[in-house]
């Protein structure tokens, strides 16, 4: 131990009075949220939440969305025979700096009487994505600097890639002060014909003790509220308002495991609440006297406010590379297509894919270079819009065939 940090426990030690040295280890209690479904169909293409953090010491982590991704499909049982399920969690960190987080459990299937072991792609960011600690699978943990004290709105969506067949899966931030979207990451999960099921439910944890400024003792809370799904079969938003709190320990057995401290939550008319950490005097006491669990509804629009895509500048240079950005208020891109005609109407060139970081394609060498392109975007939520763009033979052509 530094001898910074271990004169510091000693002060503390005798500052507060039961204060044990031992106690610094533990860690807090988790929060638990879990979102009554009941008036969805079960399966949905999106989930979005708004949450904040006023306490937001280290060695915390906000879950917004714990998740299950459908295996049901025909074609899913037939590439990866017997597999069950296919699970994930995404959200915020506080380590050792601010992070945002997505993950993705493997999952057991068959090939051949063969196990084999199912994991999601990272396809956006690039980089490495295995994990192996309490369990194993892939993941993107990278900056993210939310800031504690604000609303963020998160997006969780899932949609079919058109050039793989795959079901996608990715998460979006946004800085509901500025309006501003971020796109985080997102996975190719390999299966087909998928959409998350069930429910996705959300937690906080003290992930490591064992220091005066992460442990028991440090309060942290959360704050959310907004919480809707798009129904798959439905096709329409639904609200969701009602969620069963609660806390626990984990189901940690050993010493180090061990969860101690203050416990609370609840909802006000906007927002459900949940905080732990902080001394009590005396912790068997505390607990005989602490609401387990308890429902709470708020109230909320029927409806989610979306915004919608805007194209802030479409151009093509030289070498015939188009392209495009949003608005900082845009709604994020998902889809786009490409068309280009000549002067004539006569389509010469398209594209299309569904990568919502793609921001730019190189357009193939044409007969002429009299056309003109359009470029369609549509959004996560389902939202159109369209931008144009000229070349200067292709004005002059059809400026001609305008004046015979």
């Amino acid at each position: 131990m530094k001898k910074p940090l271990a004169l510091l426990l000693l002060v503390l030690c005798v500052a507060l009075p039961g204060l044990a040295e031992q106690e610094l280890k533990y860690m807090a209690y988790n929060f638990y949220s879990d979102p009554h479904m009941h008036e969805t169909s079960g399966k949905f293409d999106s989930f979005m939440i708004d949450f904040m953090a006023e306490k937001t010491p280290l060695s915390t982590y906000w879950a917004m969305g714990n998740f299950s991704l459908d295996v049901k499909s025909e074609k899913t049982q037939k590439a990866f025979e017997g597999i069950r399920g296919v699970h994930g969690y995404c959200g915020v960190q506080n380590s050792d700096r601010k992070v945002g987080i997505i993950s993705f459990w493997e999952a057991k299937y068959k090939e051949n009487g063969e196990e084999k072991l199912l994991h999601a792609q990272r396809i956006y960011p690039e980089g490495h994505s295995k994990f192996a600690h309490e369990g194993e699978g892939t993941n993107c943990i990278q900056p993210f600097d939310w800031a504690s004290g604000q609303w963020y709105r998160m997006l969780l969506h899932s949609w079919d890639d058109i050039e793989t067949g795959r079901t996608f899966a990715g998460l979006w931030f946004q800085d509901v002060k500025t309006g501003k979207w971020h796109l985080f990451s997102y996975f190719n999960t390999l299966l087909y014909n998928s959409c998350f099921i069930r429910n996705v439910s959300q937690f906080m944890e003290n992930f490591y003790g064992g220091d005066v400024r992460t442990n028991c003792n440090v309060e942290r809370n959360v704050f959310f509220k907004n919480m809707y799904v798009f129904d798959h079969e439905k096709k329409d938003w639904v609200s969701i308002h009602t969620t069963t709190l609660s806390y626990g320990d984990g189901g940690g057995k050993l010493e180090h495991q061990k969860k101690y401290g203050a416990h609370t939550f609840g909802a006000t008319e906007e927002h459900f609440w949940g905080l732990t950490g902080g001394r009590v005097e005396d912790q068997a006491a505390y607990e005989e006297a602490a609401v387990k669990r308890s429902k709470h509804t708020i109230s909320q629009p029927e409806k989610p406010e979306l915004g919608e895509p805007k194209i802030a500048k479409l151009s093509l240079d030289g070498k015939k590379k188009l392209t495009w950005d949003l608005t900082e208020q845009s709604t994020p891109q998902l889809a786009y297509r490409v068309r280009a005609v000549n002067a004539k109407g006569k389509v010469v060139f398209e594209k299309a894919g569904t990568r919502p970081e793609v921001k730019s394609i190189a357009l193939p060498a044409m007969k002429s270079d009299a056309f003109k392109v359009t470029l369609t975007i549509v959004d996560v939520f389902g939202k159109k819009t369209e931008a144009n763009f000229e070349t200067d033979l292709y004005k002059a052509a059809t400026k001609n065939v305008a004046k015979n």
